[in-house]
């Protein structure tokens, strides 16, 4: 099967699994729990959609929380909405990555959904540090962790770019032209995040560059 990096959450498990009888969001639950504990209070009778389900509804909700704790920070919260928007589109294809390699599964589709709560952990933690003076703290040791983020997230996209199927490796669903237009995406969206987060040595940037590396999937398909 062939896995699509999704645009939002709604695009995404929109191409997965229906879960029998899908739970809408509680927001007021979301806001007020963690994202395990959420899954423990909404889900009835467990199923992987409706996992899934249960980690889009309460990432949507802590999403739009934080939209609203941002009214007075516009620039920050568009910010904030772009880089969402980039890395879920990273963590989709690290999955359609690794489906490709090991020719299908819904293990690599449900993970996608499924690492969209810590990525709002991660943002809410950066929009909290951005917000106060102690975000801009700058520092040599700083420069030096965005500079390794840097090039750790260099040699991710390189290992990928280097991937060719092994010969007894009859089972991946590869084709190289889409695996070259794949990886170009991939390389193009982590190049909009480093953009954003830019490369100023400060508290807020290095925990910004935490998002870029925090991947779903090793490169080299040893998982």
């Amino acid at each position: 099967m062939r896995l699509f990096p999704a645009l939002t959450l709604t695009a995404l498990l929109a191409n997965l699994p229906l879960a029998s009888a899908q739970t809408p969001p509680n927001c007021a639950l979301a806001n007020a729990v963690d994202s395990g504990s959420y899954a423990t209070l909404t889900i009835t009778v467990w199923s992987e959609a409706d996992e899934d389900n249960a980690a889009a509804n309460w990432a949507d909700c802590r999403a739009s929380a934080l939209r609203r704790t941002l009214t007075g920070q516009p620039n920050l919260s568009a910010r904030m909405d772009g880089l969402r928007r980039q890395v879920q589109q990273m963590r989709a294809l690290e999955g359609q990555f690794a489906g490709i390699r090991a020719g299908g599964g819904t293990l690599y589709s449900h993970a996608i959904p499924r690492a969209f709560p810590y990525l709002e952990e991660q943002l809410a933690s950066l929009a909290a540090l951005a917000s106060t003076s102690l975000g801009a703290q700058t520092g040599q040791g700083y420069v030096t962790l965005i500079a390794q983020a840097r090039r750790e997230h260099a040699a991710y996209v390189a290992t990928l770019r280097a991937y060719k199927p092994a010969p007894d490796e009859t089972y991946t669903l590869y084709s190289a032209a889409e695996w070259k237009t794949l990886v170009n995406r991939y390389e193009a969206l982590g190049r909009a995040v480093m953009g954003t987060l830019g490369s100023r040595g400060d508290a807020a940037t290095v925990l910004g560059y935490t998002l870029l590396n925090t991947t779903l999937f090793p490169a080299d398909g040893d998982y």
